[in-house]
C-alpha cells in the first residue's frame, strides 16, 4: 500500500509570482499515405496557432511539429504559458479553443498534457 507522507498545497499567495506553462503532445491517427499525414499535421498546425491572437489570456504560445520522429514520439506540440491557472482555464473554455479540439479529434488519435509553475521573469 502506498501512503502518501507529504502533500503540498499552493495557496494563491503562494502563486501570486508564478505564471503556468501549458504542454499538449498529439498523436495523430494512422493514415494511408505519408503524404495524408503530412497534411493532417499541417491542418492541427493551423488550427491551434489560429488561436493566437484570439485568446488574449495568451501570453506565449508555440505550435510545432516532432522533428525527431521516434517510436514514442508525438506529431504535434502545443507549448503555451499563461499569468495563472485562471487564464489557462479560460483559455481552455475559450470558443475558439474548444472549435480546435473539436476539428482535431478527426486527425489526432491521443494527446498527452502536462502543465506546471514557475517564477515569473522581473
Amino acid at each position: 500500500m502506498l501512503k502518501i507522507q507529504e502533500v503540498i498545497v499552493y495557496l494563491p499567495n503562494s502563486l501570486s509570482n508564478k505564471m503556468i506553462r501549458h504542454i499538449v503532445l498529439f498523436k495523430l491517427k494512422d493514415f494511408s499515405s505519408e503524404t495524408e499525414k503530412n497534411q493532417a499535421i499541417q491542418n492541427v498546425l493551423e488550427i491551434f496557432r489560429s488561436l493566437i491572437g484570439q485568446i488574449p489570456q495568451i501570453r506565449e504560445y508555440r505550435v510545432e511539429p516532432d522533428c525527431v520522429h521516434g517510436l514514442s514520439s508525438y506529431d504535434v506540440i502545443v507549448d503555451g504559458v499563461f499569468d495563472n491557472l485562471e487564464d489557462l482555464r479560460a483559455y481552455q473554455a475559450h470558443p475558439a479553443h474548444v472549435d480546435a479540439v473539436t476539428m482535431n479529434k478527426q486527425w489526432s488519435e491521443s494527446k498527452i498534457v502536462g502543465d506546471y509553475f514557475f517564477e515569473k521573469l522581473t
